[in-house]
Parts: C-alpha cells; structure tokens; sequence
C-alpha cells in the first residue's frame, strides 16, 4: 500500500512538474510571439534568438526576399527586439521625415562606440546640438570651398606621383587610399596631415583598421542587451585597439589645450573645446572623432574603389569618362569641384557605381521616440527601424536595369545631361541623414577624375573581376590587382 501511495505521489509531481513547464513554454511563446495591433506582418523566427540565425553574409538580401513575401513594410523579431523593415523608397521617406523616427536604439552597438557617446548614437537636444555644431564647423573650416579642395589636393597628387613611381606594376589600391583618406580626415580633426611614414600615421590607421574590423551590423550587443557583460568580456583584441585609440585621441585632445588660440580656430577638436569646455563634454569629443574617422575615411575610400575595378571592367565607359575629362579640362590641371557641373557622364557613372554598389546597404538602426505610422501599419514607441537602401537601389520600379551597371540611369534621354534620380539614396533621407554628404560627394569626384585624367585602370593579366563583395557596415569589394597605366 504505501508503495502505491509513493508512486502516486511521484506521477502526481512529474504531472504538475509537466503542466507547469507546458503553461511556462506556452507563456513564453505568447510573450515572444505577440505583435501591437495593425503592427507590420512578418516571420516569427525562433524563440530567443528570433529570425538571427536565418540571416546569410548579405542580410540585404535576406531582408529583400522576406519583402517579396511579406510586403515592403515588415516585420521581424530579432533576438529581444521587435523590429521594422523598410524596403520601400516612399515607406523610407516618410518615416525618416517624422520626428518620431529620428533616435537610435538605447543598445545600439552598431557604431562600435559602446565606451563613448557621439553625436552618432545620442538622441533628443543633444543630439540637435551636436548634428548643429558639426555641419557649422564644416563650414566654418571650408569643407564644401576652397580649402576643403586644398587638402583634397595635396593627398590626390601624393598618390598620382605614387602611382606613376610603380610605371604600371601592380598594386594594391587599398593600401595607397587608407593613408590618403584618413589625412584628409586628419587635417579637419587634428589641423594638420601625417606623412604615410610617420610613426603616428602608422599607428593612427591599425588602430582605426583593428576598429573597424569589430564593428559589424548584426552585432549581437545590439539585439541582446542582456548578453553585453559577457560579449565584451571576451573581445579583448576589440578592447584594446579601443583603448589604444582612445588614448591616441586623448593625447590629441590634449596637446589641443595646451596651444589653444580662441582667436586661431585651425580645426575640429579646436572648435569644439572653445565652443564646449563650458559643458565637459569630452567624452563626445572622442566619440565624435572615432565617427567622423569611421565614417569619413571608411566610406570614401571604400567608393573609389568600386569606382576604379568598375572601370578596369567596363574599359569602353572609362574611354568615355577619359574623353569628357580631356575635353572639360584637359591633362594639365587638377579638376576642381566647379567643373562638375561640366561633367554629365562622369556624374553618371560615379552616382551608378553608388547605386550599383551600395557603400551602406542597410542605413544606421533608428528608434521610435513615440507611436506612429508608415504607409498605414502602426510602429509603436521603442521599435527598431532598418531602411534597406539596397532595396531601393534595386528595385524595378525605379530602376531600367537594377541588376546592371548602367550609367544611363542618371542621363538624360538623349545622353547629354547628368540627372539625379530621387531614388537615389545612398546617404539616407531626412534629418538624420548622413552630415559628411557634401564632404563625401566631393572627394569622390576629384579623386575618381584626377586618377582617370593621368592613368588608365586595368586589372592584370588573366584576372577576372569579382563584384561579390564582402558586407559588414559597408560593402567592401574584394581584393583585386589593378594597373595603372599612365596615359
């Protein structure tokens, strides 16, 4: 008998013990599958991690596919986060030019500036005044005249008498570009260039390169704010190169205050110290600089090269932009950013190479301050935003041959004149779109026209080009051996 009654009691238990865990898994579910009323449709992914472990090497596409099914405006879980997908240039549009969409997320690790503040991260009147402040020192310091084409310059003829030294040989263009981009950015911040020997020039771009390796779109901080005391535990190489760069910037800072000149405002760190010191905000300076850095040299370069190997790919196109520049402006003088007004199909072929290749396919993360809507759906406050640029870029409704590099995209109907599509987006749209644009826009023309009017791009002999390219923040091409032949 008493027998009996203990195994009674033991099935009673493992009976409520299965219940229990049943209506637990159940509750977890409902948590995890729920979805705000009228919220977009979408996949539901797995518990925990969500619709992460589907994603391949190019979530752009991925994110493309599940618009096919599920319609330009979805919706995803993504690890602990609900998040809406944009595929669509009017859902873009509309929701970038409302205030509610204007914040990042309060996790977000995308930036790789988990230890500093920046105007890239932060939100509400810190962000305004920061986003202010930047755009006034642009102008301030001649970034979009004269001044700003003077140190575009100097770095362009370093690397035209460098590609000339190598009489033709191949190279790798990525190692002249990194230094070259990187100085431009250096004489905004710092006031002044870096040889591409100097010790701290040297030590300036592994830093930055160590950087960025860790920086990644999916970064798993970001969608599991929870894991973050772990993930950062054992990133030790990310720590340190971060710290190294830290300190870097820290020494620059202060070498700044000591030569401070309030009536001789030579640079960005200058600007900021004389227009901040009120307010001690440091901590932004140096998130400030590692951005302006990330952003400003990253982007830039990684355009010129996609440029170049299109180039060495479509010789008959780079006869063309050749014949436009000898006839422009001949080969004796460096363009200026006032001839490109002159330059129809030049413009058209570096605006397609932009869309063509996409630098950002998937725009910074962005964040509901507030409830509000896109082209009817609701987007509660504290929903994760993606805008799919790459979709944009790429869709047949906008584009005669999406899939292809056709510069005809931005020409007029007879071919003549250079066009600029709405549609093309590559800094985002609204108020939060990229402040560099301008400083961007220029560097990439006159570096693309001063290199086509002394060289000829070709790949070497037997290699064939490959525009399958690498996605983490931006979309890198893969290494190639170009040859400049001069002309």
């Amino acid at each position: 008998m008493r027998t009996d009654v203990l195994t009674e009691t033991s099935l009673s238990s493992t009976f409520a013990i299965t219940v229990l865990s049943a209506a637990c898994i159940v509750c977890i579910l409902r948590w995890f599958l729920r979805r705000p009323r009228n919220f977009p449709p979408g996949p539901f992914g797995l518990p925990v991690v969500g619709y992460l472990p589907f994603f391949s090497k190019k979530p752009f596409i991925d994110l493309i596919d599940l618009s096919k099914k599920y319609g330009k405006v979805f919706s995803l879980r993504v690890g602990s986060l609900n998040v809406v997908v944009l595929c669509d240039f009017l859902a873009i549009k509309e929701a970038m030019s409302k205030d509610a969409f204007l914040d990042r997320p309060p996790n977000i690790q995308i930036q790789g500036l988990s230890e500093n503040i920046s105007f890239l991260s932060v939100n509400g009147n810190w962000w305004k005044e920061q986003r202010r402040f930047s755009v006034q020192i642009l102008r301030n310091h001649g970034y979009g005249k004269t001044k700003m084409e003077d140190y575009i310059k100097e770095e362009i003829s370093i690397i035209l008498d460098h590609l000339a030294s190598l009489n033709g040989a191949v190279c790798d263009i990525r190692e002249i570009l990194v230094p070259s981009m990187s100085n431009i950015i250096s004489a905004f911040i710092f006031g002044r260039r870096f040889e591409y020997d100097d010790p701290k020039r040297k030590y300036l771009d592994k830093r930055l390169s160590e950087f960025i390796e860790h920086v990644k779109w999916f970064d798993l901080k970001t969608f599991f704010p929870w894991m973050k005391p772990f993930l950062s535990a054992l990133n030790s190489r990310y720590k340190t190169s971060t710290v190294e760069l830290l300190a870097f910037i820290r020494e620059e800072i202060n070498n700044h205050k000591k030569r401070l000149d309030e009536n001789n405002l030579q640079d960005y760190i200058s600007s900021f110290l004389v227009e901040m010191r009120d307010r001690k905000k440091y901590d932004m300076l140096r998130g400030n600089v590692r951005v302006w850095f990330l952003g400003g040299s990253g982007t830039v370069r990684t355009t010129i090269e996609w440029c170049l190997l299109t180039m060495a790919t479509y010789p008959d196109v780079q006869k063309r932009v050749q014949k436009e520049i000898d006839s422009v402006i001949g080969r004796e003088r460096l363009p200026s950013w006032d001839d490109n007004v002159h330059f129809h199909y030049t413009q058209a072929v570096l605006y397609e190479v932009q869309r063509w290749q996409t630098i950002v396919p998937l725009s910074l993360l962005r964040y509901t301050n507030e409830d509000s809507t896109v082209q009817g759906y609701n987007i509660p406050k504290g929903t994760t935003v993606i805008n799919n640029i790459w979709a944009v870029h790429n869709d047949p409704r906008y584009w005669k041959k999406p899939n292809e590099f056709f510069p005809e995209h931005f020409l007029s109907q007879d071919g003549t004149t250079f066009v600029k599509s709405e549609y093309f987006i590559p800094f985002c749209v609204g108020k939060r779109s990229c402040p560099g644009e301008k400083m961007a826009i220029v560097e990439i023309f006159l570096y693309f026209v001063s290199i086509l009017q002394r060289f000829t791009v070709a790949l070497s002999a037997g290699e064939k080009p490959n525009f399958d390219g690498i996605c983490e923040v931006t979309w890198d091409p893969k290494f190639h051996h170009l040859m400049f032949l001069s002309r």
